[in-house]
Order: structure tokens, then sequence, then C-alpha cells
């Protein structure tokens, strides 16, 4: 067979190696690597702190059959890796990882191109060691990128209980089960390294992420979002993003439009989902995987497929997956955009009312106060990890919900909304807002679109940093509220959407607060206030693409990837008094 040309492997046929990589200054970097019995491939490496370097052969295989040799690395003092380092995320695993690189490109076995895949940490990984500019890294195409204090560990300010138990559970729990596969498996260095004393990370960093609670220095340093890591990339470079995956969309168009402005092939792709569905492996769509492959093979393998003359921003909307099956995912339409976000958008208000509306008039003169809607701080959550939790509507009084008029044709969304509240407290010294954008059918099918989340007391706003798309905190200092004052807000969602309003359907906004899994509220039990006036007029801007339209049929209730579904019977518009 001639190298690079594509075979599907049995295993019986690949050589799996197992062993460590030697760095300059010493450290072992452990690897597992697939290659046919003979020739020279190209090779997708992937590099993270959970299992790579014990990657099962079936998760090699899509890239053996596709004419690749396949590489796992554990990250710097992770699984069975050496190093010693103060906490995750330093400069000194991308170091590490281009090492790996280049030792690839020795190998007997290797043509010299190495192209990088991963999603999660595996994709943030990629923004290090790309950033160290080893010669013979080809592509990059990381996907699931979540490494930031405003769209990750603090997601709007407020600390997340989940990152912490994901922190704790990579450093001590995850790596357990692939180390004991390669000790297993005959490595009978990797207990030798854990007794050692060379695989030291002296702070735990869900320790480190609680020290810091605004976004200082050190969080300037971990981040790989910066001039001096993701800015000097110069490779081509294919990002991934799922409109439902928290915070990683915004993050992703960060690297994407002015972290990598000079990168000249560069590609963004956005898709309806949460994190797992960008991922390799079963849960990941196969429109993730063939767009991936097609990328590979143009920037690692070289093949002239002509994805260079693409537009450099694609779209795919309401994708779904028959029977369950991911690997048979299938989008309603795919649009193509030059630039993010697309400069055809038009930024239109909806107004937030006090008899629960979102009116496109603006507020006029009040006779006689400000239009205030009260809730009970913090017992309204609305629950939106699956249709299950979905399913139970909040406590009615501790939520406020506005509704639009039914649309009278189709309203497509493309982009971030920006939300603009006028909030007063009565007790306590700071809120979160916790809120939920959803469409709503004439059916009565209430389904989740985008979640906003935001401390109030974080309300300075980074001028030079926000964009149309994106209004950025600075989330440097902590302004706490008085009782009895009104406060502006500005807020945009956690992420961007694609979404059609169609004809006969309306959307909804709600007010409330942020489940236990999204951190612990805020402030003091309280009766919260949104005004609506003249003088406060709150609002939301939505990002709409005129003339454009639904391509396909509504897909079913419940059938979308992150984007949990509801029946309802009537309009609640929540809070503690009756409507004006």
């Amino acid at each position: 067979m001639k190298s690079g040309q594509a075979a599907a492997f049995p295993e019986a046929d690949v050589v799996r190696d197992i062993g460590y990589v030697s760095t300059q200054d010493g450290t072992r970097i452990a690897y597992i690597s697939y290659r046919p019995k003979s020739g020279r491939y190209p090779t997708v490496f992937m590099y993270d702190p959970y299992n790579a370097s014990a990657t099962p052969f079936q998760q090699a295989k899509e890239f053996l059959d596709a004419g690749y040799a396949f590489v796992g690395a554990n990250m710097t003092a992770t699984g069975c890796s050496e190093g010693i380092i103060d906490h995750w995320y330093t400069r000194k695993e991308g170091v590490h990882g281009a090492e790996v690189v280049e030792w690839i490109a020795r190998q007997p076995w290797s043509d010299g191109n190495v192209g990088m895949v991963g999603n999660s940490s595996a994709g943030s990984s990629q923004l290090w060691v790309a950033a160290e500019r080893p010669p013979h890294l080809r592509a990059i195409v990381p996907t699931g990128v979540e490494d930031d204090f405003v769209n990750h560990e603090y997601l709007g300010g407020v600390a997340q209980p989940a990152l912490v138990e994901w922190a704790f559970r990579t450093q001590f729990l995850i790596p357990l089960s692939g180390m004991e596969w390669r000790i297993n498996e005959g490595d009978a260095q990797c207990d030798q390294i854990c007794e050692s004393g060379r695989q030291i990370i002296k702070r735990p960093f869900f320790d480190e992420m609680l020290k810091h609670p605004v976004k200082d220095e050190w969080w300037d340093l971990v981040s790989p979002v910066r001039p001096d890591v993701a800015g000097k990339i110069n490779v081509p470079t294919l990002i991934v993003a799922m409109f439902q995956d928290f915070g990683a969309t915004a993050e992703s168009i960060k690297i994407f439009t002015q972290q990598m402005a000079e990168v000249k092939n560069k590609k963004l792709v956005m898709i309806n989902g949460d994190h797992g569905s960008a991922g390799l492996g079963p849960r990941g769509y196969s429109i993730v995987d063939a767009e991936r492959m097609k990328f590979l093979d143009r920037w690692v393998k070289g093949v002239k497929n002509g994805i260079e003359n693409e537009p450099p921003v694609t779209v795919y909307w309401e994708v779904q997956v028959p029977d369950g099956d991911a690997k048979k995912s299938v989008a309603g339409w795919v649009t193509h955009h030059e630039t993010w976000p697309d400069p055809a958008v038009e930024r239109r208000p909806l107004y937030l009312t006090a008899d629960a509306k979102l009116s496109p008039d603006h507020p006029g003169p009040s006779p006689d106060d400000d239009g205030a809607r009260l809730y009970l701080y913090p017992t309204g959550v609305e629950l939106v990890s699956d249709n299950q939790q979905f399913a139970v509507e909040p406590c009615s009084t501790g939520v406020l919900n506005y509704r639009s008029a039914q649309a009278t044709s189709d309203m497509t969304l493309l982009g971030n909304p920006e939300v603009r509240l006028y909030l007063g407290i009565d007790r306590g010294d700071d809120a979160d807002l916790a809120l939920t954008l959803k469409d709503i059918g004439p059916d009565g099918n209430v389904l989740f679109l985008q979640s906003g989340l935001r401390r109030a007391s974080f309300r300075e706003i980074d001028e030079v940093q926000s964009h149309a798309d994106e209004v950025v905190p600075t989330f440097r200092k902590s302004e706490k509220l008085e009782p009895g004052k009104i406060y502006e807000i500005r807020m945009s969602l956690i992420g961007p959407i694609a979404h059609v309003v169609r004809s006969g359907h309306s959307l909804e906004l709600t007010i409330g607060a942020p489940s236990a899994n999204r951190g612990l509220p805020a402030g003091a039990i309280s009766i919260n206030r949104v005004y609506h006036s003249e003088k406060y007029p709150s609002k939301i801007l939505l990002p709409i693409l005129p003339n454009a339209v639904a391509k396909a049929p509504a897909p079913e209730c419940g059938t979308l990837r992150g984007q949990p579904c509801r029946k309802e019977t009537s309009f609640c518009p929540g809070g503690l008094l009756p409507l004006q």
C-alpha cells in the first residue's frame, strides 16, 4: 500500500506502541501510537490531561482508515507523564507538546506532517502547543475550547461548582483508568513515575481558581486566549463550537476574530449542540467528523480539496441525531459567511414591559411610577440540562417572564442577543441574574435557545474588548449594590444562537436565579425589581438576519441536543404581583 492511501484497518494489522517521549528538560511524556505496519504517514496527534496516552484503538481507527498514523499523549504531570508544574495551563505544557510534535516527525513511520485534534482540554492544549510554532505542525482542529475566567470557571462572574468538580476529578480520578490500562498492557514505568517525585502539581487548579474570584493577572497568565499564546498561532486552524456549549462558542469566536486575525487559512464552524457533540468518539456529530477530516486532509495530508476557497464561517442549523445516533447527524440546512458577525445582521430591540410583553415600542412617559415588576430572589430557577429537568417549570413568584407577539413571518436570529436590565434590590448587596431565551410554538412547545448569567456587581464593561456581538465585562472589580438604588446591567447571553422564530411562534425571556450547579446565588433573600419605563427602558437587542427564512420543517420537541423542550398550557407571567 502506498503512503497516504486510505484503507480499513483491523486492529491485527496495526502496530501499537506504548512508551515515553523524553523532552529537552528530561521530562518523560507518556504516549500511545497506532500506525500501519509499513509505510510513512501523516500523523494526527491528541494531547490532553485525561487518558490520551491510553487512547483505545476504536478512537484511533477513524484516522487510520483515512490514511493517518495516530498519537495520543498525556499533558505534563498528568496520567503517566512526568512533570513538575505549579498548576495546570502553563507554557511548559505547550513546550512539551511541541517537542512531542517534533518527535513524531522524526519517526521512521512519519512523513513529517502532524495535525492536532481534540475537544475541551484537548482543544485548549492545541493553542498552547501551536503557540510554540513547532516546525512540523501543519494544522490544528480545537473544539469545545473553554479556558477563560469569563466563559468557563467564573461564568458571568459566578463560580461554577461543576467545574470545581471537573478540576478535582481530572487531576485525581479520571486519569486512573488510563494509567491502570497502560500498566496492564506492560507499561513498567508508570508506577515508578507516580512514586518518584517527578510528577508534581504543586497547587491543584480548583484551589487556585477559587483564590481568584476576579479576573486578575493570574487569570491572564493561565488563559491561552491572549496575544502571546493564541495570537502566535500561524498554522491553518479549524475551530468547531456548539451553540449550547456554555461559554465555548463565545470563547471560540474571540480566538477566531481577535487573536487569530492574521492567520490566513482558518475556519469557524458553529452548530447547535452540547459540549460532547464536537468531540471524538460515539457522541461526536458525524458532521464534525467530516469537517475535521476534510480540514486535516487539506493541510496535513496535502489533498487539494478546495477548502481554502470556502467562506471562513459555516453555520449548521437545527442539527438532529436520528435514533440518538450522532454518527447519523443531519442538519436542517447550512449557511456560509465571510465574517463574524455577519455584517448583514441588524440589532433590533424588544422592550420589556410592565405587562410582561416583549414589545418593539419604546416605553412612553409614565404618569406615576417606573413600571417595576417584582420577583422573590433567589427562588426561581429554570433547569436546562435535559428534557426531564426542563419539564419542571420554575417557581412563578421567583421569575419574571416576558413574551413577544406571534411572528407574522419567519424571523432569523444569528448572533448573540444583548440584554439591558434596570435592576433594584430590597436587601443584601448583590444579585445573580440567570436568563433563558426560548421559542414558544403555537402548539405549546417551549424550546430552550440560550442562557445568560451575570453577577450584578460585575457591571464594569471592557469597551475595548466589547463588540457588536458581545458585551464583555472587565470582571476586574466587584461593585456592590445598595438596596433601593436602580442599576443598569448590560450583558450578552452566554453565547450566540442560530435560530429561526417561525411564523406563528413567539420569543420568551425569563429572568430568575441560577441553579445550584451554576453557583450559589450572591446577595440575600430579597424582593428584586426590574424596571420598565421611558427612563428605565429594559430591553433585549436581537441579532436579526434580514430576509432569511427556515429551510426545513421545525424539529420535533425534545430532539435537539442541548436544547430541551417542554409543553405548556398557558403563559405564566410570573412575579409577586398581578400584572398592571
